[in-house]
């Protein structure tokens, strides 16, 4: 995953980065809340949006900006990449991922069935960041490869 570059030329300099046949991750910098912000950008350049959201309504309502930008592309004609919601820090014995979900799908959209679950501990997903993800077989990060990799291929058709 490289970090957002500059705004001009978004689109081929992600395609240079991305390897033949493969996937490349491009972060949209929309938590960064300034003006002239490269969410825009990021999400004109790439074909498949992947937007990670913990099952909370804070979420939900902070998700708005990519929501927003998306819908925004697609209604003044511009490319707009296809998305995905990856439901992320979930506790597998409460309910909030599976009502999280279900109020997503009502609303029209694609969350992916890899759930992240939540993790404190020291090598636990909540500490990997910029870190390059652990791929232990079966894990969740494991199938998450897996599904990326098959909605990749979907995306591409």
């Amino acid at each position: 995953m490289y970090p957002a570059p500059a705004r001009t030329g978004i689109r081929e300099r992600a395609k240079q980065l991305t390897p033949a046949g493969g996937i490349l991750a491009v972060d949209t910098g929309a938590w960064i809340r300034k003006a002239g912000g490269t969410h825009f950008a990021v999400l004109s350049a790439v074909d498949l949006a992947v937007l990670t959201m913990a099952p909370t309504r804070m979420e939900l309502d902070r998700a708005g900006s990519i929501l927003a930008a998306l819908e925004h592309l697609a209604s003044v004609g511009a490319h707009c990449p296809k998305l995905r919601i990856l439901l992320t820090m979930t506790n597998p014995s409460a309910a909030a991922a599976d009502e999280q979900e279900g109020a997503l799908v009502d609303a029209g959209y694609e969350v992916l069935r890899t759930r992240i679950p939540r993790s404190d501990s020291r090598d636990g997903y909540g500490q990997a960041f910029g870190r390059p993800p652990r791929l232990v077989s079966g894990s969740p990060m494991d199938q998450l490869a897996a599904e990326l990799a098959a909605v990749a291929v979907e995306v591409a058709r």
